[in-house]
């Protein structure tokens, strides 16, 4: 790991999202705020949180539009908060139901729910929690709403956009020395099991999936009418090593005093993958801006 990470140039002054609607989950704190907060001062017309706690999204909305910078920028913006607990199946199909019937258009999905899954806990749908909303639920949000997307693009004649929040910890994937698994197992029994869970690496599991789904995803869907990639906006200042145990923790704040990237930093990475670059990222991830080499994970 280097010291330092390579300088993060802002947007381009020219990047406007005008009449776009756009969809954040976990968006009520570090990087999926620094999302929502981008896409309206990018004049994006409407931009729906969709959140677990509504009370805390809430207070997120009056954080976004008191802001004197999205005042000037965009006075007209609508945020909106929308219910989807990235633990539950019923939840996030509820929500997609929801959001189709109330919107014509969706422009860009930012798939940014996740935890940091250091505790195993087993979510509503029986599969282990980190899995479920890290990767599981955000693949059933795309699909519910993959065909609003095409619709959209199709009437607006330019690629919808999905983006994941992604990782480059992928590295540390506890999968990396069990490949290949016992015949018979699936990946998702395998991760269930509590025998297998090891905390440390356990979100690495999740961002390996969804990088996995990625390049499987691009044998079956073009970029024509979706363009769909995920970023690693590297160490950012959030509070996700928050629940690290102690010695962690303080280890993991040193560090991050001297290398993190702030929260806006991490939006204008996310808004680059999802708003600047093109068709040539479909199905990729980018590490900072550039479309990333996962040279340690040739087994899978």
């Amino acid at each position: 790991m280097r010291l330092f990470q390579p300088p993060v140039t802002p947007l381009p002054d020219d990047l406007y999202l005008d009449g776009q609607t756009a969809i954040v989950t976990g968006a009520t704190s570090g990087i999926g705020l620094a999302l929502a907060k981008q896409l309206v001062l990018l004049r994006a017309s409407t931009v729906v949180l969709a959140v677990r706690n509504t009370s805390k999204g809430e207070s997120v909305k009056r954080e976004l539009l008191d802001d004197a910078a999205i005042k000037s920028a965009n006075p007209d913006a609508i945020v909106r908060v929308m219910k989807m607990d990235a633990e539950d199946y019923g939840s996030v199909q509820s929500f997609a139901k929801a959001f189709c019937s109330e919107h014509k258009d969706l422009h860009i999905l930012m798939l940014n729910a996740g935890v940091p899954g250091l505790k195993r806990h087993v979510a509503a749908t029986n599969h282990e929690a980190t899995v479920q909303v890290n990767y599981l639920s955000n693949v059933l949000l795309m699909l519910q709403l993959l065909p609003l997307l095409e619709s959209t693009a199709q009437r607006t004649r330019s690629p919808g956009r999905v983006t994941w929040t992604g990782s480059r910890a992928i590295g540390n994937t506890s999968l990396e020395a069990k490949a290949p698994l016992a015949p018979g197992e699936s990946v998702l029994e395998h991760l269930d099991a509590e025998a297998n869970f090891y905390g440390l690496s356990r979100y690495a599991d999740s961002k390996l999936l969804v990088f996995l789904f990625l390049r499987e995803l691009r044998q079956h869907l073009g970029p024509e009418k979706v363009i769909v990639n995920a970023f690693c906006p590297g160490m950012v200042k959030t509070a996700m090593s928050d629940v690290l145990p102690l010695p962690f923790r303080l280890a993991m704040s040193a560090v991050k005093a001297v290398r993190a990237r702030s929260p806006e930093q991490s939006g204008w990475i996310g808004l680059h993958a999802a708003a600047v670059v093109g068709a040539e990222t479909h199905g990729k991830q980018l590490g900072d801006k550039d479309i990333w080499k996962a040279r340690r994970l040739r087994q899978f």
